[in-house]
């Protein structure tokens, strides 16, 4: 049985396979994410020696697709990587790893690495992250729009609204409970940022509860609800990472749900990036994004935020800094996805409603009849008369052969 949704997904990775040059840079980009991850662990024992190969090694993967984008820009990946032959592309990466490691260099000294790694790709990837997420809430909730609601479906929707407000509110109590319970090092800055955090979210609640109640009478009102209930499960699990317990061993749970989140958010950004661009393929436009650009761009994004995360996982040693990617999307997603909100009402009241298409056939005998429809006016004797002389010419002609052929015979 097919599921639509995974259907989707599937679909949309495919882009990122369709060729040797995309898979060449997925690989790339599988490595940098397990050598970043590992180093980031291993700087929770040895927090030097970590530090040095992420900040130095780890940062040259964000760089190379980065050059690897511009080149698409271009037109030129086809020197980056080879769409006919692995070896050639593994020969290529060498040499622009080595040109990607100079140019790293040059950042640090000129202190545009700060702008790039946090400024672009991990404030980039947060915001795509909040992006992708709050687009989704709105399109699977417009896939079952209800024209007319009756007082139960009204009472569901509104009980998600309320939804909203539990799910957030709880989250905060249950944790901060548990963490004081547990003596888990809540220390002020970090319940500082929660509390605002948590208060930044029931506002964006609050104001999107107050254009439902604008909204009661229109179907996109179910859309705001459903979106109200993504951005609060987002929240939960944001408020999880700040205020869980600190441990001083490796946390098998929390690092495993770590992972499995990054890797699904890594994923599911790929997916709508290569639905988006198969959507857009049939556009005559004159600029559009190729493959290898959107991948390398996807890729440069993630790389550099999971080099930023993990230093700030290590060089904090438990303290809030390795809670600030968390801290930001706490602030973050809320403020997004009331941007695509308000854009969405916006798209909603201006698309035209559907032309309704009178039935010309029961109305045809009713039809008036205009002067370049009216028939000419014929003689009936003229066209009975060209009718009939043809016809009588040719009995003529039969008779008379008939009776030449009687007068040979009796011969």
């Amino acid at each position: 049985m097919e599921i639509p949704v995974l259907t989707r997904f599937i679909n949309g990775l495919k882009l990122f396979f369709e060729s040797k040059r995309l898979r060449w840079f997925f690989v790339i980009f599988i490595v940098s994410t397990i050598f970043t991850i590992l180093f980031r662990e291993i700087g929770r024992f040895f927090e030097g020696f970590a530090t040095g190969f992420i900040a130095i090694i780890g940062g040259i993967f964000p760089t190379y697709f980065l050059v690897a984008a511009l080149m698409a820009i271009i037109g030129l990946q086809r020197f980056v990587a080879s769409d006919e032959s692995y070896k050639r592309s593994f020969i290529y990466t060498i040499i622009w790893m080595l040109f990607s490691t100079i140019l790293y260099a040059m950042l640090w000294v000129t202190g545009m690495v700060f702008f790039l790694m946090i400024g672009v790709s991990f404030l980039g990837w947060i915001a795509f992250q909040a992006y992708l997420s709050s687009r989704s809430a709105l399109g699977y909730a417009e896939k079952v729009q209800i024209e007319s609601r009756s007082k139960v479906v009204t009472f569901v929707f509104g009980s998600l609204h309320l939804l909203s407000y539990i799910i957030v509110i709880g989250a905060f109590i249950v944790l901060g409970i548990w963490n004081i319970a547990t003596s888990g090092g809540l220390d002020l800055p970090t319940a500082a940022a929660a509390l605002i955090g948590a208060g930044f979210a029931l506002g964006f609640n609050f104001l999107n509860g107050l254009i439902m109640i604008r909204e009661r009478k229109r179907v996109t009102v179910d859309n705001l609800a459903v979106l109200g209930l993504f951005v609060s499960l987002y929240v939960a699990y944001f408020l999880y990472n700040i205020m869980k317990p600190v441990s001083a061993t490796v946390d098998l749970v929390s690092l495993t749900i770590d992972i499995g989140i990054s890797v699904f958010f890594i994923l599911y950004a790929m997916s709508s990036v290569g639905l988006t661009l198969a959507s857009r393929a049939h556009l005559d436009t004159r600029w559009k994004i190729t493959s290898e650009l959107a991948a390398t761009i996807t890729f440069f994004l993630a790389s550099g935020y999971l080099v930023v995360q993990s230093l700030f996982d290590v060089l904090s040693n438990g303290l809030l800094g390795d809670r600030i990617p968390d801290v930001i999307k706490l602030f973050v997603f809320p403020f997004v996805a009331l941007m695509m909100e308000v854009l969405f009402i916006r798209r909603s009241r201006k698309e035209p409603r559907p032309v309704v298409v009178p039935d010309f056939t029961e109305e045809s005998e009713e039809e008036p009849i205009t002067e370049e429809s009216k028939e000419p006016d014929v003689d009936l004797e003229e066209v009975m008369e060209s009718e009939e002389e043809p016809t009588y010419t040719e009995d003529v002609e039969e008779e008379e052969t008939s009776d030449e052929e009687e007068e040979t015979d009796w011969e």
